[in-house]
């Protein structure tokens, strides 16, 4: 049996080499057919064809279906490692693991993140990807890569924060490519904002599937959003691209966390909506929900308050997207995070008020943008940094 991390260890000695490892990291995130890697890795489908028959060959793939040499599914044969996706939150966790050569993802998740500090957090997240990685009947020592999704912004050309989401003290400090060095020696991490994750899973394993331009638009106690362009995560020079909860919907509004007025989240961030439900019932006797998971499950259950703070939030979410939309005219707009979870409570309003405010030729066409919720619900984040991680080359020049 091949060991994952040796296949992808060696520096690769000619470009044939090279685009070897590439289709290897392309089918470990995602078993697909030739044209399909082909698609995802740029090289030509001759190249992949010559590449998926050597490897064959030698047990590192095998061949499912009999759709035709080219439909035929490629997926991971006799290779043993494991791939690890986490995801940190305001006061969520969430780590994912899947070996190789299978599709079967084990994860689990704990009501506890950034907030909590970076030593908390990153102790737990180390007990959690040691708990999973035993459950795949695999060791730590066969750990491929760490895709790690967290609340900043970072620069894609160096890895390190360019900038922290502006929420509490947070002490995101340093490298985050290092923070798991002394607990998984040499193993890759690779870090991005926990948005752009998130959009990354959705386009490789949820209603994103095949589209060429993805908004994903990640709502909890804060509201970001990841863009997929061509297949790839865009995040701007700086990293700070899909700040969409920045985006000024009101310049005389409410002061926002990171210091302007009238922002998007100050209207639609969860503190703000339990806020809102808090002060609808001031006066009366009445159990309050305390976060946004409770205030959602009150609005399915019927709850009327709860029903118009959700239609409003999502109205405002509407509006938002049109304003971006019309700058960027993605094919599909994804829903997810908290708010996600409330289903048409959020996604039809917010549907509806982006179609009446954005340019009818997104709708009024053939193929017209589309809104929906998010197929892999929460865990669409520690699944696009499991995913993004396993194909990203981070072997040293």
């Amino acid at each position: 049996m091949h060991d994952a991390r040796e296949l992808l260890s060696t520096k690769p000695e000619s470009v044939r080499e090279g685009n070897k490892r590439r289709v290897i990291r392309a089918v470990m995130a995602q078993p697909s057919t030739q044209v399909q890697i082909a698609k995802r890795t740029h090289l030509s489908q001759g190249t992949v064809s010559g590449v998926v028959q050597e490897l064959v060959d030698d047990n590192v793939f095998r061949v499912d279906g009999s759709d035709g040499e080219r439909g035929k599914r490629i997926s991971i044969g006799s290779v043993r490692g494991v791939a690890v996706g986490v995801e940190v939150g305001h006061d969520r966790l969430t780590v994912a693991v899947r070996r190789v050569d299978s599709e079967e993802t084990l994860d689990s998740t704990v009501n506890f993140g950034a907030t909590q500090g970076m030593d908390a957090w990153r102790r737990e997240c180390v007990l959690m990807i040691k708990d999973l990685v035993a459950r795949t009947g695999l060791g730590t020592e066969h750990i491929v890569s760490i895709g790690l999704g967290i609340p900043a912004a970072i620069d894609p050309r160096s890895g390190e924060i360019s900038q922290v989401a502006s929420s509490l003290d947070w002490d995101l400090q340093g490298n985050p490519m290092q923070w798991f060095e002394e607990s998984f020696p040499k193993v890759p991490v690779i870090p991005d904002n926990e948005c752009n994750f998130a959009a990354f899973g959705e386009h490789l394993y949820g209603h994103g599937r095949d589209r060429e331009t993805l908004l994903f638009v990640k709502s909890s106690a804060g509201i970001g959003a990841g863009l997929i362009i061509a297949g790839a995560i865009t995040r701007g020079r700086h990293g700070l691209a899909g700040e969409i909860g920045h985006l000024t919907m009101d310049p005389r509004g409410d002061v926002c966390r990171c210091g302007s007025r009238g922002c998007l989240e100050t209207l639609v961030g969860g503190a703000r909506l339990v806020e809102q439900v808090r002060i609808a019932y001031t006066g009366h006797r009445v159990n309050l929900p305390n976060n946004l998971e409770n205030l959602i499950r009150r609005a399915k259950d019927g709850n009327k308050v709860c029903r118009t703070v959700l239609k409003i939030a999502a109205d405002n979410i509407g509006l938002a997207l049109a304003r971006v939309c019309n700058i960027i005219n993605p094919e599909l707009v994804v829903i997810g995070g908290e708010l996600g979870q409330a289903g048409d409570l959020v996604a039809v309003p917010a549907s509806e008020t982006f179609q009446q405010n954005a340019l009818e030729g997104m709708f009024k066409h053939v193929s017209p943008t589309e809104v929906k919720l998010s197929e892999q619900g929460m865990l669409a984040g520690p699944l696009g940094a499991l995913a993004f991680a396993l194909q990203v080359d981070h072997q040293p020049s």
